[in-house]
């Protein structure tokens, strides 16, 4: 990848280090993207969730973080037979509810699909992470920051460092 051929572009906000986007300048099929801050926060809530069947076994996650990119919670949770939309309410609804019981706020929520605010899959892997162990483990638990350990440990320090995941379209 020579940087010659992408652009890089910057957006650096209060409360917010490091924080940028890499995007091909060529229409090839291939996106780099990386967790960013688009507005001054606090904390930011990312989720995802699944449905196997939709509906069908329904599974979230979630995590928590400052705009430093410090992780505060991170949950998961098996939910039964649900749809694919109602699990997604549900991620963000238990999320928020953690937050609050929490004081975690103010709070941006980002979603995989929704019109809150778009992220791509790779962008989002520390949810994505979560929500896919609730699946395989069929786990229900709340994590706090001494909680968090292995892979998604790791999925959070490069979040932090802000490095870019290659997207294939």
């Amino acid at each position: 990848m020579d940087l010659d051929e992408h652009t890089v572009e910057g957006r650096f906000t209060s409360g917010c280090r490091n924080g940028f986007h890499i995007s091909p300048a060529s229409s090839s099929s291939s996106q780099y993207c990386a967790m960013a801050c688009t507005v001054p926060i606090w904390f930011k809530l990312n989720i995802d969730s699944s449905s196997f069947g939709n509906p069908g076994l329904a599974v979230a996650g979630g995590i928590i973080r400052d705009s430093a990119g410090h992780v505060h919670l991170a949950y998961q949770f098996a939910l039964g037979t649900r749809t694919s939309v109602l699990a997604e309410l549900t991620a963000v609804w238990r999320g928020m509810e953690l937050a609050l019981t929490h004081g975690l706020a103010p709070l941006v929520v980002e979603l995989l699909v929704a019109d809150v605010q778009h992220v791509f899959r790779e962008a989002n892997g520390a949810a994505d992470h979560l929500a896919k162990e609730a699946a395989s483990l069929q786990l229900t638990r709340v994590l706090h920051h001494d909680d968090i350990t292995g892979v998604l440990r790791g999925i959070l320090c490069l979040d932090r460092q802000v490095v870019p995941h290659l997207r294939r379209g």
